[in-house]
């Protein structure tokens, strides 16, 4: 039995591999001893009516014994970065000034520190720091020989953009600030503060940071860079005053300049450019934002911002335990490094494996990892951020659930594109860079009570190798990269339960694919929903920026809603012109809690020699799916066909799901004003349609629109009508193979 206090968990890094190449497994762990070994994952669920969990275990790479664990913190939190300040020189004549804007987002009691602006080295008692405590802004001083500490009278106010000035020059600090107006309000009053210092402000030789310093909350010397800042600062300039009028700018920086990138620019010719960490939010308004260009990549100003937090995190940049080497026979699929303390506590650090050159698969099942990291580490369950996830019936967490208590011990672990960060802002990125506690084998969500996405995803794996086809495992990042052309061999692509967020280019590949001749089964739900990105040179990183359509726990503010990385329109590709409904001939349309509910298939389809085949082995009376670990085969997310939308004229509905309760409710997108008529009892809109076409390029797409669906594929160790019709299609695509083409 493990104990309470014992745990290990892990990341792989990279994520994503081909066979024969090296994976650097990171490990946090209470106990120093572990045993791993590397196993390829074949199903994880483990429930009332589930097929046993399945493993194959890979001996070509051998196990053992370590006794190197130990905890490792992930680091939180986002600054920017500039080691070349050290060669910056100012002597007691001459003197520096600092001008910045600044924009608190998280006001917090005397006991929080957060630090705008720093190079102050406590050790040296040199250089200076601009903080805000107890909702007042300090000025931290060194003198070589002190830090003077001046402490602002002035209360500023959550959301108030702030010009601040700031001049020492040999014993005379002086400083203002004034609180922006926003339109035509009548701002509130400002500060200007004079003191005479004992001595003046040594400059030192350390580096400059924004939105972090190298100091505790109490003012000690931290060894590593804390008292982050929960807010956005614009437009920092640095300059050193001379002897008489002379002022020479020493750095000045645009951060409109570069917004794809994690650099800051310095335009005063200098070159003291510096590096962001841990991702804070960039395309982000600024202090003279009017409105007029809400897209950062047309807009003359308005976008100089960047927004940092104290729970941002890109990278946790764990020491590697140890690498492990993929044989260059390898399958591809989901694999992962079990380690096991010996009381038993273990973790399964989760990663893929690319398709083996010598495979002759014609079927690939295309692991949603876009949707794995939006959902990464999500935190809904947090009834203190507007973030929590609530429904019709209300929410609460399932006793016992592993995810809840390992993730709430946790809360280094960074956040989801489903957070708000805690200054209250929406999260834009996440990464894969760190332990991700749902991409796990046996995650049950912490809600619903089942297994959802990764670990519904794998009741698909199990139930491919039952079937004795022979198929590959890619990725959305696969998807994403246009030089790969992963999907030129295959003649069927399958989704996972939940395709949720796509880029442009995954779209695309689709729907080239199709085009080509291929065929396609999109046996999931709220597919194809949400605009996401990444940039190539930095796959582990996924945007995600909702705007005010969709079912979501957070929104981007107007002027937001374009991604940093890619320029992009965010959102629902449903807003961009691109609903599912196009291509999968069925869209998202409803989200609930409670049970799903089974299908009624159409009996004229049912006897149809056209279409009888898909029915084979089904009692055409019966129900479709009416058992599962969610309750029937439609449930969850789902998804109807809807030809205003999109669908295809000649799509064919083969079954309905039956009436929901009111658990379900309507997306958003779907209702307009006066929100009416929405929940599952009162509204024909919320259902689930299984859907089939032929597309002109000679192959078909069979949907059936629910998350659910895998749930029910796996009931009774897959003897059920819904694995059987799986079978038939499946089985029917890889005996057509592909069509001609367009």
């Amino acid at each position: 039995m493990a104990s309470n206090d014992t745990q290990i968990i892990g990341y792989a890094q990279p994520w994503i591999v081909s066979p024969g190449q090296s994976v650097d497994i990171k490990i946090s762990s209470t106990e120093k001893e572990y045993q791993h070994r590397l196993v390829r994952l074949l199903q994880g669920y483990s429930g009332p009516h589930a097929p046993p969990p399945a493993t194959e275990e890979i001996t070509e790479v051998p196990g053992g014994h370590r006794d190197d664990g130990c905890f490792q913190d992930a680091c939180p939190g986002s600054y920017a970065l500039v080691p070349s300040w050290k060669d910056v020189t100012c002597t007691a004549e001459e003197g520096l000034t600092v001008e910045f804007y600044a924009q608190p987002y998280l006001l917090v009691g005397d006991s929080d520190c957060q630090t705008l602006i720093s190079c102050l080295d406590i050790p040296s008692r040199t250089g200076f720091a601009v903080v805000l405590r107890n909702s007042m802004l300090e000025f931290l001083i060194g003198t070589g020989d002190n830090v003077e500490v001046v402490q602002s009278q002035l209360l500023v106010n959550r959301w108030r953009w702030l010009r601040v000035s700031v001049s020492l020059i040999k014993k005379k600090f002086t400083a203002s600030i004034q609180q922006l107006v926003r339109l035509s309000e009548m701002a509130p009053k400002g500060e200007a503060m004079a003191k005479d210092l004992p001595a003046p402000m040594v400059l030192g030789s350390n580096a400059l940071l924004f939105g972090a310093g190298m100091l505790d909350s109490t003012g000690q010397e931290s060894p590593k860079p804390s008292c982050f800042y929960n807010g956005r600062l614009d437009s920092p300039i640095f300059a050193v005053s001379g002897v008489g009028a002379s002022r020479q700018v020493v750095a000045q920086y645009d951060f409109s300049k570069g917004i794809s990138t994690d650099t800051i620019e310095d335009v005063s010719g200098n070159g003291r450019n510096g590096v962001l960490v841990n991702a804070p939010t960039r395309a982000v308004k600024g202090y003279d934002w009017d409105g007029s260009q809400p897209d950062w990549t047309k807009a003359l100003r308005g976008y100089g911002a960047i927004h940092f937090h104290e729970d941002d995190l890109d990278d946790a940049k764990w020491a590697t335990n140890f690498s492990i080497m993929i044989p260059s026979t390898a399958r591809s699929g989901a694999y992962a490094v079990e380690i096991k303390c010996s009381d038993g506590t273990t973790d399964m650090i989760t990663f893929f494996v690319r398709p083996n050159p010598s495979s002759t698969a014609q079927v690939a099942l295309v692991m949603t990892t876009f949707t794995y990291l939006a959902y990464a580490n999500e935190r809904m369950f947090d009834q203190s951020r507007s973030s929590a996830m609530t429904t019709p019936d209300g929410v609460s967490v399932g006793t016992g659930n592993e995810y809840f208590k390992n993730l709430d011990r946790r809360l280094d672990l960074g956040l989801s594109a489903y957070d708000v960060h805690r200054d209250g802002s929406p999260c834009a990125f996440s990464s894969a860079l760190r332990p991700i506690l749902n991409l796990r084998p046996g995650y049950v969500h912490w809600a619903l009570g089942r297994p959802r996405e990764f670990s519904a995803d794998l009741l698909m794996i199990n139930f491919l190798e039952r079937s004795g086809i022979p198929y590959d495992v890619i990725t959305d990042h696969c998807l994403n990269d246009p030089d790969q052309k992963v999907t030129s061999k295959y003649t069927t692509l399958i989704t996972g339960c939940h395709p949720e967020y796509h880029s442009l280019q995954t779209l695309d590949t689709f729907n080239a694919f199709a085009k080509s001749g291929g065929n396609m089964m999109y046996l999931g739900g709220n597919g194809f929903y949400w605009v996401a990105d990444l940039d190539v040179a930095r796959p582990h990183r996924l945007e995600v920026r909702k705007g005010d359509q969709g079912c979501r726990s957070v929104t981007f503010p107007a002027g937001e809603r374009i991604h940093s990385l890619t320029g992009a329109q965010g959102g629902l590709w449903r807003s961009r012109g691109r609903a599912p409904n196009y291509l999968w001939g069925i869209g998202a349309c409803a989200f609930g809690t409670g049970p799903g509910k089974p299908y009624k298939a159409d009996a004229r389809y049912t006897q149809d020699p056209q279409f009888a085949w898909i029915f084979k082995g089904i009692d055409p009376a019966e129900l479709i799916g009416e058992h599962g670990f969610g309750g029937g085969a439609s449930g969850d997310e789902i998804d109807r066909m809807d030809i205003p939308l999109g669908t295809p004229t000649n799509a064919i509905l083969l079954a309905r799901s039956l009436q929901h309760d009111d658990t379900f409710g309507l997306f958003n997108e779907d209702s307009m004003f006066p929100m009416v008529n929405t929940l599952g009892s009162n509204c024909d809109l919320v259902r689930s349609d299984l859907v089939y076409y032929d597309t002109a390029g000679g192959g078909a797409v069979f949907s059936v629109g629910s998350i659910n669906w895998y749930s029910s594929l796996a009931w009774e160790n897959y003897e059920n009508n819904v694995a059987k019709m799986t079978e038939n299609v499946l089985r029917e695509f890889v005996k057509r193979g592909r069509g001609c083409g367009l």
